[in-house]
């Protein structure tokens, strides 16, 4: 399986509105059609995990909208906009992002965590 079928299968698929794979080289593996995120978006995903107290004084841009940090720890950090939320899952050189849009928050982990799990039994 491709990482793009991975965006459109297991997270798209499952009704997430957008979902991105982004190399610790910050180049795009694979996206979902529209999730266009810039390279000081993407290099602000690893500055997150690498220094939390910044993440939280200002949270993350995705697309150039603004999300209010929710948590964070060594391997996630969730986010949260009016209405909307996101989910990182930091992997042995990637993170996958995805965008929850109209699923609710704890289905759109759900599926997040589930592929990152399935990657990391995988020896991702």
């Amino acid at each position: 399986m491709s990482w793009q079928d991975y965006v459109d299968q297991e997270l798209i698929g499952k009704g997430l509105a957008h979902a991105a794979f982004i190399g610790e080289d910050l180049v795009v593996w694979a996206s979902s059609e529209g999730f266009n995120l810039s390279e000081a978006e993407r290099r602000a995903m690893f500055d997150a995990f690498e220094n939390q107290d910044h993440f939280y004084e200002s949270g993350l841009d995705l697309t150039g909208r603004h999300f209010h940090p929710a948590a964070a720890d060594d391997r996630i950090i969730r986010v949260v906009q009016e209405g909307n939320g996101a989910m990182l899952v930091r992997m042995k050189g990637f993170i996958i992002v995805g965008e929850y849009g109209n699923l609710a928050p704890a289905q759109g982990q759900y599926f997040i965590n589930k592929l990152a799990d399935q990657l990391t039994a995988a020896g991702f």
